[in-house]
């Protein structure tokens, strides 16, 4: 489920199972990971941190995936930051998925707070055997 305003979003698809927090600005990008994610994990998107934020704050997402570079004036980045600052949600697993390729993009995204990070193009099974290890419980 697309978010692109601070409208009250319906209630989600309930699926069975884990809720995926996908931000991201391009719609391709966006109709993708719904495609590729929705039959495992109920998705919602968010094109901006502001939209991104208020869906934080209201459903319990259990991972997030969060691109780096967003319209706006804040990024994925400063997102995370965010997430990680508010003690109620400083638990819930981030994945950067940025086309940012560089090792001190990465550096930044993990020091920012993310747990994991994913250049694009990146491989789907990469992304769910993350996704996996991230929403398995500790053993």
């Amino acid at each position: 489920m697309q978010v692109t305003s601070l409208e009250e979003p319906p209630e989600p698809v309930h699926v069975e199972g884990k809720m995926v927090l996908v931000v991201e600005d391009d719609d391709q990008t966006q109709q993708y990971m719904d495609v590729v994610l929705s039959k495992e994990y109920g998705i919602m998107t968010a094109d901006n941190t502001t939209t991104a934020w208020h869906l934080i704050e209201r459903y319990n997402f259990d991972l997030i995936l969060m691109d780096l570079s967003l319209r706006g004036d804040e990024d994925g980045l400063d997102l995370t930051r965010k997430v990680r600052a508010d003690e109620r949600f400083a638990q819930i697993p981030i994945i950067a998925l940025t086309a940012h390729a560089f090792p001190e993009d990465k550096k930044r995204s993990l020091e920012a707070g993310c747990n994991a990070y994913l250049s694009k193009p990146f491989q789907l099974e990469e992304l769910k055997r993350l996704m996996n290890e991230l929403l398995s419980p500790a053993t």
